[in-house]
């Protein structure tokens, strides 16, 4: 039935926004007692850290769920391996932490980046228990482990910056949600580890893990090097003004395209031999995430001048034009990103590799060169890079089930042009009428796009909802 995948994804979507919640909806509370050379600070500690979590589980949970019967010692064999790498990449960080906050003249960053040399552990300790709930298809519990996790690193944060903590109450919630979410995946999942004795041969896990590493090391480094650029050309309160922004723009991702694809993947996984049913549900995956994320981005983008100096106070005013230059590229980049997981159930990792390859060189070179005519351009910069390299993302796409460019823009098309038209009104509004109004406006303006857009396709959204149910 439908609802099978409605619940799952939507469980996992009303995890993910709470998750979302502890990171972007509080932050005009947490702005209000942290300056942008904080959250500068912060986007400068986690570049290290991002690093190695991709490291700590290097996709082994997703090459476990792949294959189609359980055997607990290849998985008690995969989780002692993990250990070990969450030890020993906690321990390189803490290396490198002194040497990082010397290259950026920041000497916070030399305590910062050692606390945070905890989270690729804690990664590393999860990532088996997690991959055994996805396998048995526990979504609601995971959405429930993320809430938790979601709702303590909340409470961390604004508790922290209210009590004058400063930058550690970002440390804190980020070290809150680590902790929390490590203890309950322990405790609900059904995988429990053994001692590590008599380990089970890893090779074909390990190609895929390989694989895995080198496109998530990719993902990061075209997400960090940008940040790394404009701390050290603009500086730390430039960097703050674009962490802010990126922060909200990665709700959408965080909220609605990760828990799809969450869901969609086991789906894939089963269908792998078979490509229209591949390409359906992927097609189905682009349709269902531009319907979600697309109205309230165009909502937010175009009312960005008078809603994000109402909600974050005058202080953080230059976050609206980052967010509305940057804002078309990231719905257009999440709307068609089920991609990635197509290629992992396929089992085409290397052609993953080599798509990824070719999007990071064309960032890192647009961001590169437009960083240096200030914060405005590089922003811009990441709308640029998506939209020249969408056409050939989706050329990648077809090497591996039958999609095509116009079924894609088909896919989200409708929601395209009436979100559009939402931000054409919002921005309007927003240069004639006061910010508080705006907001009110705001209110009104996106349950109506929303309505509309799902309106004048009804009949397609029933169709896409069937054909991603698990």
């Amino acid at each position: 039935m439908a609802k099978t995948f409605l619940i799952n994804a939507g469980a996992l979507s009303g995890a993910r926004v709470f998750l979302a919640l502890s990171q972007v909806v509080v932050i005009p509370i947490v702005a209000r007692f942290l300056d942008p050379v904080a959250f500068g600070d912060m986007a400068l500690a986690m570049s290290v850290v991002v690093f190695s979590q991709i490291l700590s589980d290097a996709g082994l949970g997703r090459s476990l769920i792949r294959q189609k019967h359980y055997n607990p010692a290849e998985w008690n064999s995969v989780f002692w391996l993990l250990v070990g790498v969450g030890v020993s990449l906690a321990t390189i960080i803490l290396i490198l932490a002194p040497i990082w906050a010397r290259v950026f003249e920041r000497p916070v960053l030399w305590p910062m980046v050692s606390i945070l040399a905890t989270l690729p552990l804690l990664n590393a300790l999860t990532a088996v228990s997690i991959a055994r709930m996805e396998r048995e298809g526990q979504f609601p519990v995971l959405a429930a482990i993320r809430i938790a996790a979601g709702v303590a690193g909340l409470v961390a944060v604004i508790g922290m910056a209210v009590a004058g903590f400063g930058v550690w109450a970002l440390v804190g919630q980020q070290l809150m949600i680590g902790f929390v979410q490590t203890a309950a995946a322990h405790a609900a999942s059904p995988f429990r580890p053994v001692a590590p004795r008599n380990f089970t041969p890893l090779g074909n896990h390990l190609r895929f893990a390989g694989d895995n590493i080198s496109v998530s090391m990719l993902v990061a480094v075209q997400r960090q090097v940008p940040i790394l650029m404009i701390g050290s050309v603009l500086g730390s309160a430039q960097l703050g003004f674009f962490s802010m922004a990126e922060r909200v723009l990665v709700l959408s991702r965080t909220a609605v395209a990760a828990p799809v694809a969450q869901v969609v993947y086991p789906k894939m996984s089963r269908v792998q031999d078979d490509g229209p049913a591949v390409a359906r549900a992927y097609l189905a995956s682009c349709h269902i995430i531009a319907l979600a994320i697309c109205p309230p981005m165009a909502v937010l983008g175009g009312g960005a001048q008078a809603l994000f100096p109402l909600l974050l106070s005058e202080t953080w005013a230059p976050v609206a034009t980052v967010f509305a230059l940057a804002a078309p590229g990231i719905m257009l980049e999440i709307s068609t990103s089920s991609a990635g997981v197509m290629f992992q159930a396929l089992d085409r990792t290397r052609l993953r590799v080599r798509m990824i390859t070719e999007k990071t060189i064309l960032r890192i070179v647009i961001i590169g060169v437009a960083v240096f005519f200030g914060l405005e351009a590089a922003a811009l910069g990441v709308t640029v890079a998506s939209v020249i390299f969408h056409w050939r993302y989706i050329d990648f796409a077809g090497r591996v089930a039958p999609v095509s460019q116009l079924a894609v823009l088909r896919a989200f098309m409708i929601t395209s042009v009436v979100s559009t038209a939402a931000w054409v009104v919002m921005w309007g509004l927003s240069t004639q009428v006061p910010p508080l109004h705006v907001m009110y406006y705001a209110a009104v303006i996106l349950p109506l796009t929303w309505g509309l857009a799902v309106l004048l396709q009804l009949k397609r959204v029933r169709l896409s909802i069937t054909s991603l149910n698990t």
